[in-house]
């Protein structure tokens, strides 16, 4: 039977079956890359937040102290014109603000990108302490992919774009990834890896 050897430090870790070991080095890839673009998603959203955040408080605090003034004294027509503009755009941000939800995104995209983040670490300690039995290794596969299944399920959309973008730097820079597979590892083109 053909193994897969992986080492870490020049110590052979584990032994594993081919077709397992590409598994289970697709599963550590796609979880990987899904636990960066959301962390990205979640920086995106708070960075809108902020954008649209500090004007709609600088606005309202400016609208607030223009009204208090106005009262010692008797506006004339175009300030409360430009009182009257300022308010209205205050008002519209903070009615996107609420809309918009920026900040819940960026939480539910942080947490997304922190479930894929244990997932990966599971990946990690599966690959050095496997289990030894087959129906064991079973069980811990069929857990991990549960809990893939459910978190790809649950997650919130990620905007393509930004996908695309991640995509593009994570493909351009050399990885040192805990599961690669042997360069002279001969599979059958049904069971190679996406790279």
């Amino acid at each position: 039977m053909t193994t897969v050897t992986f080492e870490h430090l020049g110590v052979i870790v584990v032994e594993l079956d081919p077709q397992v070991a590409v598994l289970v080095t697709d599963w550590f890839r796609r979880v990987r890359e899904s636990q960066r673009v959301h962390y990205e998603c979640a920086n995106y959203y708070s960075r809108l937040n902020y954008f649209l955040g500090i004007p709609t408080i600088v606005l309202s605090a400016a609208v607030g102290t223009a009204v208090f003034a106005s009262f010692d004294k008797q506006a004339a027509g175009a300030v409360r014109l430009i009182l009257g503009f300022i308010s209205m755009t205050a008002a519209v941000l903070a009615s996107l603000q609420t809309f918009l939800s920026f900040a819940e995104r960026a939480n539910r995209h942080r947490v997304t990108g922190a479930k894929y983040g244990a997932i990966r670490r599971t990946l990690e300690k599966l690959k050095t302490v496997f289990p030894t039995e087959h129906d064991a290794l079973r069980r811990e596969l069929d857990a991990i992919q549960k809990a893939m299944d459910d978190l790809a399920e649950n997650a919130p959309h990620v905007p393509s774009r930004l996908k695309e973008r991640v995509d593009n730097e994570l493909k351009s820079r050399d990885h040192h990834r805990v599961f690669d597979l042997p360069a002279n590892l001969q599979l059958p083109p049904d069971v190679a890896p996406k790279r």
